[in-house]
C-alpha cells in the first residue's frame, strides 16, 4: 500500500497496523506532506516480529518510520515532527508546525496532553474492566476535551484547524483518535464530543475527517466497533455491550 505522490521517496516504509491510531498519525503526516510510503502490516500474535524488534528495540511498539537508508524513527509524535522537518517542501504542502517558537511549543504541549491525558481516558472508556471504571474514564475524556476546546479557541486563530487554515501536528495528534472516539460513543451511549460543551471541536472533527489526505485512512465506525468488541472479549471487560 502506498500513500502520497512523491515517487522519489518510494523507499519510505511504515511498520504499523491499519487500525492503530498511532499508525494513522504517522501516515497522516506523510499523506499531508505528499510523501510516498509503503505500509508494512505488523502482527503481534503469537509474537512481535523480528523486524519490529530490530527497528524499535527500546519500546518494541508501532509505528516505526523506516527510511530508505535503513534508519528508523520511532514514536508517532516524533515521526510527525520528523516528517515536517525532513520533507519541508513536499508537494508544496503547509508546514505541520507553526514557525513561531512559542506557537510551536504550545502545539507540542497540547500534543503531549492528548497522549498523556485524553487517550488513556478514551481507551479506558471502552476497555476499563468494570462499567463504573468506564463511566469514570468517559468523564475524564470529556474533561480533557473541554481543555482541548479552550486550546482550539486560543490556537486556531479562527481557522478550521488547530493550525489555522490547514491541519498540523495537533490536528493529527487528536484526529487519529476520532475512529476510536466514535466507536466508544456508539458502544457506551456516552456523548464525548458534545456540541453544547465542545462546539468548536465538534465542527473541527467534521472538517478534519473530510480532509482528502486523512479521509481514506480513517476506518469506518462499524469496523472499529467490531475491533473494540474483540478487545473487550480478549481482556475480559465486564458488562461490555
Amino acid at each position: 500500500m502506498t500513500g502520497g505522490d512523491n515517487k522519489a521517496e518510494a523507499g519510505v516504509r511504515v511498520l504499523g497496523g491499519r487500525m492503530s491510531p498511532f499508525t494513522m498519525r504517522a501516515r497522516m503526516a506523510l499523506e499531508l506532506r505528499g510523501v510516498a510510503y509503503e505500509l508494512l502490516e505488523e502482527s503481534f500474535e503469537p509474537r512481535k516480529s523480528d523486524r519490529l524488534l530490530a527497528a524499535n528495540p527500546v519500546y518494541k511498539k508501532i509505528p516505526v518510520l523506516l527510511l530508505p537508508d535503513g534508519r528508523a524513527v520511532c514514536e508517532s509524535a516524533v515521526i510527525v515532527q520528523y516528517v515536517d522537518e525532513a520533507w519541508p517542501a513536499a508537494a508544496g504542502a503547509a508546514p505541520l508546525l507553526p514557525e513561531d517558537p512559542y506557537q510551536r511549543a504550545m502545539h507540542r504541549f497540547w500534543t503531549a496532553f492528548v497522549d498523556d491525558k485524553f487517550w488513556p481516558a478514551l481507551d479506558g472508556a471502552s476497555l476499563a474492566p468494570t462499567p463504573e471504571a468506564r463511566a469514570e474514564a468517559a468523564a475524564e475524556a470529556r474533561a480533557a476535551l473541554r481543555h482541548l476546546e479552550e486550546a482550539f479557541a486560543a490556537l486556531s486563530n479562527g481557522g478550521a484547524f488547530f493550525s489555522g487554515a490547514a491541519p498540523g501536528l495537533l490536528d493529527i495528534a487528536l484526529g487519529c483518535f476520532l475512529p476510536a472516539l466514535r466507536a466508544c460513543e456508539r458502544l457506551s451511549g456516552a456523548v464525548l464530543l458534545d456540541e453544547a460543551a465542545t462546539p468548536l471541536l465538534k465542527k473541527w472533527s467534521e472538517w478534519f475527517a473530510g480532509v482528502h489526505a486523512v479521509k481514506a485512512l480513517l476506518p469506518e465506525t462499524d469496523e472499529v466497533v467490531g475491533f473494540t468488541r474483540f478487545l473487550q472479549a480478549k481482556f475480559g471487560v465486564a458488562g461490555a455491550n
